[in-house]
């Protein structure tokens, strides 16, 4: 009895411990809860709301993983709406620590995922670029389909900003495989509006119009719907496809007050500007009421974009004081932006228009270079970081196999002791396994044969690749090089030059364009500087090629002379093709020459020859000491 009434005593203090550590952790949760909410209060100053979240995660030490997680990610979020992005990373990086330490892959992809935003908030788009794959990666690892497409969307924006398009549309196609997942299928359209844009920069304007129109058709919301189609608009202003880009802008125009101010400001401005290209005679008064009301709300890239289509306008219709006013505007905000690609194109309509043109051209010159520069380093970081992930990948892969291999090894070590135990049972019976077994063993080996060449194959692509890659950085990286090594170089590329244009005939299918590039480039030196503008927005496809012929020779010999006579270290070769038209300025600052007919070398005539000889016209002008300059004109 006594026994009895003892267990029955233990069994109500254990119900009341229990009792009480429950009530414990619910009076812990609900304070967690409290400060949390208390942390969300915007009305509250963020050394308040730090405060809260701070007592929060205190609480939480003692709660789940996950709560804990939560709590250090919102700290993070609140550091960021206070724009103090040096505390945010920081934040985040002990989030990472964290998610690492209790081994929890999900807020490890939202710790990676919150660093890449912050980074590239503070213009560092690499380091912010390699925290998105990261996050890519253990998202997918995690099943999280959506948040995959969302971080692929912010990596490609870096890798299309930083002129990485090839990158770009790997990571968007990459991403594309996930979206059978997604129930949502609006964040579908901004995938194939990124790949519209992606095909717009290489003048690729039928696939660009074509992704634009798919992602049209995944938006039903007008706010997003509006700004898919400005950017379908602006990309057939550039593919000259005005009438069009009207159409399409004045549909997003309807959408009336439920989209932003920003974004009919902008929508306004590419429609006027449409309008303009038109010679429509009310374009430039809306241009500028667009830039005026840009001015009130201090939009510095809106006032810039605004300015830059005035300038164009206006140079159209012959107003250069005007078209160089505006210009000038648009050069100033872009230095106020910290833009260099900004302050190129600025450049591109201000140089032709002003008298300062030599300061500014090599202005441009060094910032060309310098743009041109951080994007193949930008480009070889990205392909370096694909090629890291897609090795560690493979090595995944190896380390799968090899547990399958030993696993098929146990199980092939039991049936062998099956057998042996199953020859007890007479002869026929082990003479019918030993069948099956040899059938088993042959088909695994096929299979084995099989994987290893395709392993082969797989690790001989890998590693050429790392080579290649590895080998162009060295060089890049490489401060000095031995005069040995220099007239080596130098001996092969004046061999490999002459045997090309020695032996070499033209080539007029779809790599003309990059012959005729790298044959221009040939004429650079040290001392020398090309630029070259337009040449991959020429539809060449619409050239005969017996035109395509002349005009490369003429280049040629233009360059030729140039070599010869001149004495220019800048030369500008521009290109433009428009209404069946192609237009090509050859420009320098050398000496300059003599145009009289009796006095002029003989280039000059055999290139007014070719010119002739496909119905296309060329002028020259040139002072002694004051540069040169040709113009050609060719119908298409």
């Amino acid at each position: 009895m006594k026994r009895d009434v003892s267990f029955l005593f233990l069994i109500v203090l254990f119900c009341s411990t229990s009792s009480l550590s429950f009530a414990s952790n619910v009076s812990q949760l609900d304070s967690i809860i409290k400060y949390r909410k208390i942390s969300e209060d915007k009305k509250l100053s963020i050394g308040e709301r730090i405060k809260a979240i701070d007592s929060a995660i205190y609480l939480a030490q003692n709660a789940t993983d996950s709560t804990l997680l939560s709590q250090l990610a919102y700290k993070t979020r609140i550091y960021s709406n206070g724009k103090d992005y040096d505390s945010a990373i920081t934040q985040t990086r002990l989030l990472l620590d964290k998610s690492k330490t209790l081994n929890n892959a999900y807020y490890q992809a939202i710790a990676y995922n919150k660093l890449g935003w912050y980074l590239n908030v503070k213009q560092e788009p690499i380091p912010a670029f390699t925290s998105y794959v990261k996050a890519i990666d253990l998202f997918a690892e995690v099943g999280d389909s959506l948040s995959v497409i969302k971080v692929s969307k912010r990596a490609s924006f870096i890798q299309a900003d930083q002129g990485d398009y090839d990158g770009a549309e790997y990571t968007i196609v990459n991403a594309l495989k996930y979206g059978d997942a997604v129930k949502n299928i609006s964040e579908l359209a901004w995938l194939y509006d990124i790949l519209g844009r992606v095909y717009r920069q290489r003048a690729l304007w039928e696939e660009a119009v074509n992704y634009h129109k798919k992602a049209l058709q995944f938006e039903d919301s007008p706010v997003s719907k509006a700004s898919l189609l400005n950017n379908y608009g602006l990309t057939l202003i550039l593919a000259g496809n005005f009438e069009e880009a009207i159409i399409q802008l004045e549909i997003a125009l309807g959408y009336g007050e439920v989209i932003s101010k920003n974004t009919r400001l902008r929508l306004l401005d590419n429609f006027a500007f449409a309008k303009g290209k038109l010679d429509d005679p009310t374009a430039i008064s809306l241009l500028e009421q667009v830039l005026l009301s840009r001015g009130k709300i201090n939009d510095i890239d809106g006032e810039y974009a605004s300015n830059m289509h005035l300038s164009e306008i206006h140079k159209s219709r012959g107003n250069n004081e005007k078209s160089r006013f505006h210009a000038q505007e648009a050069y100033d905000l872009a230095l106020k932006l910290n833009n260099p690609q900004a302050v190129i194109k600025a450049l591109d309509l201000l140089i032709p228009v002003t008298r300062k043109s030599s300061s500014l051209f090599e202005e441009y010159v060094v910032l060309s270079d310098s743009l041109k520069n951080a994007q193949n380093k930008a480009k070889f970081e990205f392909a370096k970081l694909r090629y890291d992930v897609e090795k560690a990948e493979e090595r995944e892969s190896i380390a799968i196999q090899s547990q399958s291999a030993s696993k098929q090894r146990e199980e092939t070590a039991v049936r062998k002791r099956n057998w042996a135990l199953t020859a007890l049972l007479g002869l026929g019976l082990l003479a019918f396994f030993w069948i099956l077994y040899q059938k088993e063993r042959s088909k695994k080996q096929r299979l084995q044969d099989q994987y290893n060449t395709e392993k082969r194959l797989a690790k001989k692509l890998h590693d050429e690749l790392a080579n290649e890659i590895y080998l162009v950085m060295s060089q890049l990286e490489s401060d000095t090089t031995t005069p040995q090594v220099s007239e080596k170089l130098d001996h092969i590329y004046k061999m490999s030059r002459d045997l090309s244009r020695e032996t070499q005939p033209i080539q007029t299918d779809s790599t003309f364009p990059k012959a005729l590039s790298m044959s221009l480039q040939t004429y650079i030196t040290a001392h020398r500087k090309l630029i070259l503008k337009g040449l991959e927005s020429v539809q060449w496809d619409l050239i005969a090629p017996t035109k395509k012929v002349e005009i490369y020779r003429v280049l040629q010999e233009l360059m030729t002379n140039m070599r010869k006579h001149s004495k220019a270290s800048f030369i500008a070769l521009v290109f433009k093709h428009e209404d069946n038209i192609l237009t090509i300025n050859y420009s320098d600052n050398g000496v300059g020459t003599t145009l009289s007919p009796d006095k002029r070398n003989a280039g000059l005539n055999n290139i007014e020859s070719r010119i002739d000889a496909i119905n296309g016209q060329i002028t020259f002008e040139s002072k002694l000491n004051e540069g040169f300059r040709a113009a050609l004109t060719v119908t298409t």
